[in-house]
């Protein structure tokens, strides 16, 4: 009890402060309707797809300028409740304080709490009154016009503005509207590093991704997998095709990336890890596209599948654009360079015979042909 009145006297004492700080400033105005920071926003998307980016920019710095002073306006009507001895006796968790400032009539500041926490919930404040101001900081950046902004400077050739926008961005991608928005971020992110050289980077926003994966961040399923793979016998690559399955493809390509890396500086557990995940999503999509087109289908092993797609031309270039077919025969080297040469020779045997596109059937062969040396 004694802990909680403490904390409580504490946040109306740093409160307190930042209102005697504020005093004799102007008072934020409150963004009149009709000109919310959105409908700039909206201005500069628009313009943005119509490859007019000087226009693009000017509504998108317009959309940031005005998200400020609405955050400003919210910062001092939240601050002015504490005027009142009701509020600070309240103390910080939000479900005493909410019913003080709606028998007090604080509508705005009411409002202004109800905004945020149907966005994030209330369990992201924890019910702390006081990390709805912590929020607002983080709120005053335009999360959207930020990622506008630094799409535009990068077609512009601004590589290191269009990163520090981005930047900004992802340290407050809680704000997107889209919470899947900030795959697309981190993609770009990846991408900007590797154009700039900054390769510890481009590995950091890739595992960012990866790790929001349920079943990369599983270590029991991911042992699952490599157990399969050290069985190292012939029937190891249909029980691991058969076993495993994982629909959300968000972070194929981080982990295609992510084991090219690996695999150049021969980092060989993390290449067999990442590549033996991907494969796994990748034939969990192509499953999940072929049974879309053809009626009763059941896989039989990764062979089958393989046999089915090339029936259809746009899966063979969409493999070939994402790298899939490629993956199949990294994973199977990945396999080799861990000493697993059974499983990896046949499973190179498979893609010799049914890879879809011709280049990665020769490839598989000539792998066999060779001896299974590989260099990583």
């Amino acid at each position: 009890m004694k802990v909680r009145v403490f904390k409580s006297f504490a946040f109306v004492l740093v409160l307190l402060f930042s209102l005697n700080s504020v005093a004799g400033q102007t008072v934020p105005r409150k963004v009149q309707k009709g000109q919310e920071a959105w409908r700039s926003f909206k201005k500069a998307q628009n313009a943005y797809e119509s490859n007019d980016y000087s226009k693009a920019i000017e509504y998108a710095e317009e959309a940031r300028t005005i998200r400020k002073q609405d955050a400003a306006w919210q910062t001092y009507v939240l601050e002015n409740t504490l005027k009142k001895a009701r509020v600070r006796r309240a103390g910080d968790e939000l479900d005493r304080v909410l019913p003080e400032l709606k028998d007090l009539g604080f509508n705005d500041a009411v409002d202004i709490i109800d905004q945020h926490t149907e966005k994030l919930g209330v369990g992201y404040f924890n019910n702390s009154y006081s990390k709805v101001f912590d929020y607002i900081s983080i709120y005053s950046h335009y999360t959207e016009a930020d990622y506008l902004l630094g799409k535009v400077y990068r077609l512009e050739g601004e590589f290191e503005v269009a990163l520090r926008y981005m930047k900004e961005a992802y340290d407050c991608a809680v704000n997107l509207d889209v919470p899947m928005e900030k795959y697309d971020l981190l993609y770009d992110l990846a991408s900007l590093s590797f154009d700039l050289g900054k390769y510890d980077d481009f590995e950091k926003y890739l595992l960012a991704i990866v790790m929001d994966n349920e079943y990369y961040s599983d270590n029991a399923f991911m042992r699952s997998l490599k157990r399969i793979v050290d069985m190292d016998s012939q029937d190891a690559v249909d029980k691991f095709f058969l076993l495993y399955r994982c629909d959300n493809d968000l972070a194929l390509k981080a982990l295609i990336d992510l084991s090219e890396i690996y695999r150049t500086v021969g980092e060989t557990d993390k290449t067999l890890k990442c590549s033996s995940l991907a494969s796994i999503i990748a034939v969990s999509k192509l499953e999940d596209i072929i049974s879309q087109r053809i009626n009763d289908f059941e896989f039989h092993g990764i062979g089958d599948l393989l046999i089915k797609c090339q029936r259809y031309e746009d899966i063979v270039t969409w493999g070939n654009e994402n790298n899939i077919w490629k993956l199949f025969c990294n994973f199977a080297e990945a396999a080799a360079s861990n000493g697993k040469i059974v499983f990896a020779r046949n499973l190179l045997r498979i893609l010799s015979q049914y890879e879809p596109e011709e280049y990665w059937r020769r490839y598989a062969s000539e792998i066999i042909v060779n001896g299974m040396k590989i260099n990583m």
